[in-house]
């Protein structure tokens, strides 16, 4: 994501970048911190679904489990280009 800072010249153009940098630093902790917790949440109840063996269950969980994974492959993907350019 490429923001466009609310200053553009002048003495407040480096303020302007690091706390726009900052703000979305923090969404996007913010967002990892959910990611987690929600993977958490679904790995226990995988190992619940595995103790009782209730099929339908275990294939949501794992699917919950899978698109989370790929959520984390995006973000790293993100962070590369991002880093690149």
């Amino acid at each position: 994501m490429i923001f466009q800072p609310r200053f553009t010249t002048g003495p407040f153009l480096s303020a302007s970048i690091a706390l726009e940098d900052l703000a979305v630093n923090f969404y996007f902790s913010y967002l990892l911190e959910e990611a987690v917790e929600k993977q958490k949440e679904c790995e226990d109840a995988l190992r619940e679904a595995k103790k009782t063996q209730d099929d339908a269950l275990i294939k949501q969980c794992e699917y919950d489990l899978a698109i989370i994974e790929r959520a984390y492959e995006l973000s790293l993907i993100s962070e590369r280009y991002e880093t690149v350019q």
